[in-house]
């Protein structure tokens, strides 16, 4: 059975488009507490409330994009568009699994975030780049070809 997916495209942006600005506001607020190792220490109860909102926003874009955004992508009449969200689809998945490690080391053992400050300051900044990066590469490189 074929899917009408026509008007599907704007829709489709517009959602993602939203989750976007979702996580760059958690990133943001994240950021604003990982700056200083006394300020981690200082504030563990609210970083771990922050990494915990960011890993709902992401989950619901996550399962947005696996059900509803590459699905239609992967259909979409256009080779090039079919052929480029092969790759996105491939390397969120890599990211996912980096945050998901990077969420169980800080969140399941709540001690490391005090212990090892230095340390999650270094990975939170890392994997915060890598989420930002994926969000200005999905929207500067693969959007673009839907517009």
């Amino acid at each position: 059975m074929e899917r009408n997916n026509e008007g599907a495209e704007p829709m489709i942006n517009e959602m993602v488009r939203k989750h976007h600005q979702q996580i760059r506001r958690a990133i943001q607020e994240l950021q604003e507490d990982v700056y200083q190792e006394q300020e981690v220490v200082n504030n563990q109860l609210w970083i771990a409330l922050r990494i915990g909102t960011l890993t709902g926003i992401l989950n619901v874009h996550l399962k947005y994009e696996d059900e509803q955004l590459y699905p239609y992508l992967l259909q979409h009449p256009r080779e090039e568009v079919r052929a480029i969200s092969k790759v996105f689809k491939k390397e969120m998945g890599d990211l996912s699994l980096i945050f998901e490690s990077y969420k169980d080391k800080y969140l399941k053992k709540p001690d490391e975030l005090v212990k090892n400050s230095s340390q999650f300051i270094i990975d939170t900044n890392s994997i915060l780049y890598e989420i930002s990066k994926r969000v200005e590469k999905e929207e500067h490189e693969l959007f673009p070809l839907l517009d």
